[in-house]
């Protein structure tokens, strides 16, 4: 197949023969099951290696044009709320707006990135997972749960008591259930079918944010499956998700209906990000957008706006200033050192295809338009970055810091030894001492006074205790001479799984919110302002 710019959307797995049928996993045998697996980590492999395209849904070239001519003109104020659990006034940043993800597809490399769980650099990525057999077995197992048993629910949805969506008939059942299904399998049912999902039995509500109630669910006992399945009413496909011959009598199965035909990807794609690890995520281009015009707003005016990101990641801030509104011209600056995210021998890299791609490719690149926003990109760390006597003319001149620094060595961007958890690995004083405080010391020597320094960063838990990343960030910017003002909170997607309460309806995590009575998991964004 030809090769489509590295950017655009790759449907090599859509049209492969792996693509099958959801109802088609469900009639594998144990055995079968496995050699799809397989099969399916293959075809993978050799889409990433040979087309540059990891396992992720995408856009072309002409879908990306159109979601990003919408981002300068998108209301980010409306992204401001108030936390009802504090006395700050529009401390809540809550993004919805999915604008702007496309500029991960710019970064093949991000499922690449390796999780360390531990203060030593020993995790994996999600590329180790589909090219190292050693996790063969883990994948196996975490295929029959978000592919087979469908975890996510992303074709068969439960059916409740009483509702005739999604289960098409209203019934206060199962067996009333199974009855119509019998009796309407080519009327009613066309096109549909019905697997079994075996859960514990609960009273009350579940423990997450969306919660519902098993006794509003249809639902059978172990003797009425073993029934059914006597009478040749339920098929191997009905309930190949679980063992129909050792069935605990503490379990339930309820009813789940789906409809034939349908793929298991590109739906499928988001298990592999966030079914098995943690995986490194963007920053929300449009989060940032928000911040940028938020915090440049006092001096909009002047002739040039330069902002300063020290950690410029996989490209969401970028492109989040590059379509800031055309009321301010915005220079971006920024420093990474990953190799993996520059080409050539001229000193090409990847934040300059974004910027270059909004900028020529959006109606910003329309020749009726006067200006657009400019950037200026370092391959170089930020605990070093004030050697560079490039960047020593902006000393002084930049008018918002803002940034995602790493999280110590929580994300392996790369194996390059000028990555911060390598240099000053060995423990994390070393790299609080190595890199967080050179890096923000040049950040505020960098700052003009009157202006302000936004620091996205957030405690790690490592073996069961947080390291201080909040505490020592804001010890060390306060040291500096800096006004700390109020930290504001970022909500973040609810995930599967994630945000659980307790048994008071209170969330477990320990930073969350709470707007219009609803609860939120949020990453801190500590608001600093540089006395004049």
């Amino acid at each position: 197949m030809p090769l489509k710019p590295f950017y655009e959307r790759n449907d090599f797995i859509v049209n492969h023969e792996v693509n099958v049928n959801f109802e088609e996993l469900l009639e594998m045998t144990p055995d079968k099951f496995e050699e799809w697996v397989i099969a399916m980590r293959k075809a993978i492999i050799e889409s990433w290696d040979k087309y540059g395209s990891p396992p992720r849904r995408g856009k072309n070239e002409e879908d990306i044009i159109k979601q990003w001519n919408k981002m300068a003109e998108f209301p980010v104020h409306t992204f401001t709320h108030t936390d009802e659990l504090s006395d700050v006034e529009d401390d809540v940043i809550i993004n919805k707006c999915r604008l702007g993800v496309e500029v991960d597809q710019f970064f093949q490399n991000m499922m690449k990135t390796r999780i360390n769980y531990s203060d030593k650099d020993d995790g994996h990525s999600i590329y180790d997972l589909f090219a190292d057999d050693k996790f063969l077995p883990r994948m196996v197992k975490g295929c029959l749960r978000h592919f087979r048993r469908d975890s996510f629910y992303i074709h068969a949805l439960s059916c409740f008591k009483n509702k005739e969506k999604p289960a098409l008939v209203k019934v206060n059942t199962a067996e009333e259930f199974i009855d119509a299904f019998t009796q309407n399998r080519n009327r009613i049912f066309k096109g549909y079918d019905f697997m079994l999902e075996q859960v514990k039995i609960r009273d009350g509500m579940n423990s997450g944010y969306f919660q519902v109630s098993q006794s509003d669910i249809l639902q059978l006992t172990a003797d009425q499956v073993r029934k059914y399945k006597d009478e040749g009413v339920l098929e191997y496909r009905h309930h190949s998700t679980f063992d129909i011959d050792d069935m605990p009598e503490d379990r339930v199965y309820s009813i789940r209906i789906y409809k034939q035909g349908e793929k298991v990807f590109p739906q499928g794609f988001p298990a592999f990000r966030i079914g098995y690890i943690q995986v490194a995520v963007n920053y929300p281009p449009m989060t940032a957008k928000y911040l940028y015009e938020r915090y440049t707003d006092h001096c909009k005016d002047q002739e040039q706006v330069v902002i300063y990101d020290p950690s410029s990641g996989w490209g969401g801030r970028i492109l989040g200033a590059m379509s800031c509104r055309d009321d301010r011209n915005i220079h971006y600056v920024g420093t990474d050192p990953n190799p993996d995210n520059f080409h050539g021998s001229g000193g090409e890299c990847k934040y300059a295809d974004i910027a270059d791609f909004y900028n020529t490719k959006t109606y910003r690149g329309n020749s009726f338009f006067s200006e657009t926003n400019s950037y200026e990109i370092f391959q170089m760390g930020s605990e070093d970055i004030h050697l560079n006597p490039d960047f020593k003319k902006y000393k002084g001149k930049v008018d918002l810091v803002f940034t995602s620094p790493p999280y110590f060595n929580r994300e392996a961007y790369s194996e390059d030894e000028n990555q911060s958890y390598k240099k000053f690995g060995e423990s994390y004083d070393s790299w609080r001492h190595g890199f967080l405080a050179p890096t923000l010391e040049t950040c505020v020597e960098y700052l003009r006074p009157g202006r302000y320094l936004l620091w996205n960063i957030a405690d790690l838990l490592v073996k069961g205790e947080y390291l201080p990343l909040e505490k020592d960030s804001r010890d060390i910017l306060e040291s500096l001479g800096m006004e700390y003002k109020y930290v504001l909170k970022m909500t973040l997607e609810n995930m599967p799984g994630q945000n659980r309460l307790d048994e008071n309806g209170v969330p477990k995590c320990k930073n969350y919110c709470r707007v219009d009575g609803k609860y939120s998991k949020y990453e801190p964004v500590f608001v600093f302002y540089k006395p004049e």
